[in-house]
């Protein structure tokens, strides 16, 4: 009885921080990039997240890891994967402290992400592997938002490539970034998640209304 009474109780104080300005939330953008699509089999490369308090994205203390898996990363013939070098894997990061402080900069923050589908299922993974919450106040998807703002036809669904991250920052008019990385892919999502909410919201449109846009509660 107590542990449902906690929850409800949590539920409650999620959704009243929501209902405040999306323009006064506190965000967190990230890009995880990982060796395949399944976190039951495939391991997690690097991680990026950066701080967001529209409109200012706090560069300066976003954080950047590497894991190497105790192990040196087999690239093939190809010198980079993810735009992670040899050398890059030197310079693991210890990933329980590292997702411990992902905890705690996702904990009274709203996620942002291209794609949840795929980030959110590594992170449910994580959480069960090292015992971690991850607790957001929802997850704003830049992929689903620009989907459900440009492609509400069901008869004229988006074309591939039409979603990429890169393509969604193009019809905003932002700049393209060359370099597939998780730290350049964070920068990117942010941008554009401030691009996005931005030009379809008024800035005193509740949170929970913007997260609403592209369908991603939790």
């Amino acid at each position: 009885m107590g542990k449902l009474l906690g929850a409800l109780a949590d539920w409650y104080q999620r959704r009243q921080q929501l209902q405040k300005p999306w323009t006064q939330q506190r965000y967190v953008a990230l890009d995880i990039e990982t060796t395949g699509l399944d976190p039951k089999k495939h391991q997690v490369l690097a991680i990026a997240w950066m701080s967001i308090e529209p409109p200012v994205m706090h560069t300066g203390s976003a954080q950047y890891h590497v894991f190497s898996h105790g192990q040196e990363l087999e690239l093939g013939q190809s010198p980079t994967i993810h735009g992670l070098t040899r050398q890059d894997f030197l310079h693991s990061s210890e990933p329980r402290q590292t997702y411990a402080m992902l905890s705690r900069a996702l904990s009274g923050a709203v996620l942002v992400c291209h794609h949840k589908g795929m980030d959110w299922r590594f992170l449910k993974h994580i959480e069960k592997q090292f015992l971690i919450n991850f607790q957001p106040l929802g997850i704003f998807d830049t992929l689903a938002f620009e989907k459900n703002s440009f492609f509400k036809d069901p008869d004229h669904p988006p074309k591939k490539g039409q979603l990429t991250l890169s393509a969604c920052r193009s019809r905003h008019g932002l700049p393209t970034y060359t370099s597939h990385h998780a730290f350049t892919d964070t920068l990117a999502c942010a941008e554009l998640f401030l691009a996005q909410a931005f030009k379809n919201a008024e800035p005193e449109m509740k949170t929970l209304e913007l997260l609403r846009k592209c369908k991603n509660l939790i």
